[in-house]
């Protein structure tokens, strides 16, 4: 079945259309140029699995290697194969450009957005309005911190804005066509939110806020919640065409296919029994939970490793019940002759917001995931102001105030940049190896810096011995697998150590009657990285595996 046409420029005024085309076109392009302006990418996760995870893909390494980027070397690969391909045949600064172009697209359907749920007559004003709105969202204090980078988090929001786009703007219709029409119609709709469920789990959140919503709209009861299972089939199929490769991989490999999450149902014997999920930035009792946008407001490191500011989410987490009961006990009648919001699109939209919200805080309280809430907040704050029991301009005052302050409040987050561009985004300077035929290289250590194993000859294998995932004598059945490969090699060793993290490679090389020979080392280059030296040392070993 064919999707119907999607018509969001305004049908009056050329003047109008004329500007609506210009952002919509001119939008990508320059998010594109900010990444440039921002600097090159070298975060924690590029440099610890972004890279190599797709190089592991193209070139069939993960029998060959193992663990070189710690927990996430279990993660799907297909979201950085792209940025892979791009990296390896264009300059860095190219690439950079390209991310941010891609992520510029969320300005495109946060303007379609707004236009397809505001009710504002002049079409001049409404596509400024919705411009505006576009570029405010994009901006966010963690917003900018993403653009021309490898999170993706303002990736997968694409899908999502798609799929809600798709709900608001054929809602009706949904309402109106037969009961099997309209659950095809909106099967169809959650296709794009599950993908990028398939290509970053985290996304969930919005796919539980996107079908929980149709709960809460309009409708009978019998076609809300169809039209929520509905939906939520259309998730399950997007998730299962970006995911299921990768879940049979997992699951032939490693016993699970999500492992190593989940694994207190799936029961793996290479991981512990628990859901292997990060809590650190859970909060811990009721009071945090209730408090939490205001908490992070006042330290970020509450969610997440980086500084930064954005009073966006506080403000509306505020703005919204006090408008709603204001609404309640003072003014709804009133309020619904002189809206500027189709009521539809707001409900669902700011349902899918509470809902993904609720569902962000008990699963996970990482900021970084949260970024298309950040995205939406300044439609749905105009929302939550347009429900305000006071005369029309009154709250156009008040609201356009609030995304001053909003504006004014903003200092994105740095999750590490090169000022100057490299040639290419990763490069190295790599000694001479001699014979690299029966090399075998070890890794230890926490620290990132799998990338530079796609700077190495490409018949040497690398095993990390010790990660943020495993560690030898820890009790978990990975490291069984890193026991066979790295007894049953018979030639030479080298490991690959951050100068600064010597220290902690002695017990896990020792674990396998291994010493670091200190006066054998020669220093790699990260390039990436501020040229920090990387250490590649000699192994003595007395007998194969011997303990100590």
């Amino acid at each position: 079945m064919a999707l119907p046409e999607i018509h969001f420029l305004p049908l009056k005024g050329h003047r109008a259309r004329g500007l609506a085309v210009a952002f919509l076109v001119c939008a990508p392009f320059l998010f594109g140029a900010l990444a440039v302006v921002l600097g090159q990418d070298a975060n924690w996760d590029l440099r610890n699995y972004h890279f190599y995870n797709a190089y592991a893909f193209l070139n069939h390494r993960y029998d060959f290697d193992l663990l070189p980027s710690q927990t996430p070397y279990f993660y799907n690969p297909v979201l950085d194969v792209p940025f892979y391909l791009l990296a390896t045949h264009l300059p860095a600064m190219v690439v950079g450009y390209i991310l941010g172009f891609v992520q510029g697209l969320n300005g495109v359907l946060l303007f379609m957005l707004a236009y397809a749920s505001l009710l504002i007559s002049n079409p001049r004003h409404k596509v400024m309005v919705c411009a505006a709105l576009a570029v405010l969202g994009m901006l966010g204090g963690g917003g900018i911190a993403q653009i021309g980078t490898t999170f993706y988090d303002n990736v997968t929001s694409i899908g999502m804005f798609l799929s809600a786009l798709l709900v608001i703007r054929h809602f009706d219709a949904l309402l109106h066509l037969s009961l099997p029409r309209a659950f095809k119609r909106t099967l169809l709709f959650g296709i794009p939110a599950g993908m990028m469920v398939g290509l970053k789990l985290p996304s969930v959140i919005f796919c539980v806020g996107l079908c929980s919503a149709f709960l809460f709209v309009t409708g009978s009861w019998q076609r809300r919640i169809g039209l929520g299972f509905a939906f939520g089939l259309g998730v399950v199929l997007g998730f299962a065409t970006t995911y299921s490769y990768w879940g049979w991989f997992l699951q032939e490999h490693y016993g699970s296919p999500f492992f190593p999450y989940f694994n207190a149902f799936f029961k793996s014997p290479l991981a512990p029994l628990t859901s292997a999920r990060d809590m650190e930035y859970v909060p811990a009792n009721w009071k945090d939970r209730l408090l939490f946008p205001f908490i992070f407001m006042q330290s970020p490191y509450r969610t997440g490793e980086i500084p930064w500011r954005d009073w966006r989410i506080p403000i509306l987490y505020g703005l919204l019940p006090v408008a709603l009961m204001l609404r309640l006990f003072f003014g709804r009648a009133r309020i619904q002759l002189d809206s500027v919001f189709r009521p539809v699109a707001a409900r669902y939209l700011l349902w899918v917001a509470v809902i993904s919200y609720a569902t962000w805080l008990f699963m996970f309280g990482i900021y970084r995931y949260a970024i298309p809430l950040e995205m939406l907040a300044p439609l749905l704050i105009v929302f939550a102001a347009g429900l305000l029991p006071v005369r029309f301009q009154a709250r156009g005052i008040i609201t356009a105030l609030i995304l001053l302050v909003v504006a004014a409040s903003v200092q994105h987050g740095n999750w590490t940049r090169r000022s100057v561009w490299l040639d290419h985004f990763v490069e190295a300077k790599i000694p001479p190896l001699g014979d690299t035929s029966d090399l075998m290289i070890l890794m230890a250590g926490i620290e990132p810096y799998s990338h530079l194993v796609t700077q190495f000859p490409p018949e040497i294998s690398f095993v990390r011995i010790q990660s943020n995932f495993s560690s030898p004598g820890d009790g978990k059945g990975i490291n069984k697998l890193i026991e066979q490969r790295v007894c049953g090699h018979a030639g030479r060793f080298l490991i690959l150590i951050p100068v600064w993290e010597h220290d902690l490679a002695q017990k896990p090389l020792s674990y396998f009657n291994l010493r670091l020979e200190p006066k054998t080392c020669q220093m790699v280059t990260d390039r990436l990285y501020d040229d920090k030296p990387i250490d590649l040392c000699g192994v003595i070993h007395g007998p194969p595996c011997a303990r100590n």
